[in-house]
């Protein structure tokens, strides 16, 4: 089976990089997690940089 498709890159599913700027340098913090549109339920948990932090997604109820 393929993974859905995301608008989220690799490393940014991984953990690995802001979700905000997509930049994978510095202190990246918990941002809270992403569900996917058509499966909620499945997704994944984000981080992003202090400063990025207000343009995380939402975390979900």
């Amino acid at each position: 089976m393929r993974p859905a498709p995301t608008p989220f890159t690799r490393a940014q599913r991984d953990g690995r990089a802001c979700v905000g700027c997509e930049g994978e340098d510095g202190e990246l913090i918990d941002a809270g997690h992403v569900d996917l549109p058509d499966l909620p339920g499945h997704g994944w948990a984000v981080v992003a940089h202090p400063a990025c932090r207000s343009t995380a997604p939402e975390e979900d109820p």
